[in-house]
C-alpha cells in the first residue's frame, strides 16, 4: 500500500493492486476517529455467478470407511491405570460394568444391551461437579465404537488434578 501526503494532517491510501487502474482512495484522520473517514473514490465490484448451487469434484463425493461397530469394550477400561486404588471397578449380574473413581466424582457405566430403561445409552460417563461449577454427563449408544469412547474417557482423564 502506497502511502503520500495528501493533505496537512492527513494521509492518501491508494491500492494499486487492484484490477482498476483507478484504485481505491481513501482519506484518513490521523486521529484513527473512524467518523473522520473519508471515502474519495471506490471501485465498482460486479460478482458473476456461473452456477447455481455449490462445486464438487468427484474425490468429494467418493464414499468413505467410517469406523462402526461397538468395538471391545477392553479398549476402555484399559484407559484406567492398573492398581493404583484411584478407581473401582464392579461387575453386576446384568455383566455391566462399573468404574467410578475414589472420591466418588468419576462415574463410567458400560451396559452391553443398554441401561434398563434406556435401552439408547450403552455408555455413560459423568462427572460431578462442585458447589460452584457444575458437572457434566456424556451418553454414548450401545453401537458406539469403543476406541472412540476410549478416546474421551482418556481426554477427561487426562483434565484430572490431584487436589
Amino acid at each position: 500500500m502506497d502511502e503520500q501526503q495528501f493533505a496537512p494532517g492527513r494521509r492518501e491510501r491508494c491500492r494499486k493492486d487492484w484490477c482498476s487502474l483507478q484504485g481505491h482512495v481513501n482519506l484518513d484522520d490521523p486521529s484513527g476517529d473512524p467518523g473522520n473517514l473519508q471515502v474519495r473514490e471506490v471501485m465498482p465490484v460486479t460478482v458473476e455467478l456461473r452456477s447455481p448451487g455449490f462445486r464438487t469434484t468427484m474425490d468429494d463425493l467418493r464414499l468413505r470407511d467410517w469406523l462402526l461397530g461397538p468395538g471391545q469394550p477392553t479398549e476402555v477400561i484399559d484407559t484406567f491405570p492398573a492398581a493404583n486404588g484411584d478407581f473401582k471397578f464392579v461387575v453386576d449380574d446384568r455383566a455391566d460394568t462399573h468404574i467410578a473413581s475414589a472420591d466418588g466424582r468419576f462415574y463410567l457405566g458400560w451396559f452391553p444391551a443398554g441401561r434398563p430403561g434406556a435401552e439408547h445409552e450403552g455408555w455413560i460417563l459423568a462427572v460431578t461437579g462442585t458447589a460452584r461449577t457444575p458437572g457434566y454427563k456424556i451418553v454414548f449408544d450401545p453401537q458406539t465404537p469403543a476406541r472412540l469412547v476410549a478416546a474421551t474417557v482418556s481426554e477427561v482423564l487426562a483434565t484430572a488434578v490431584r487436589l
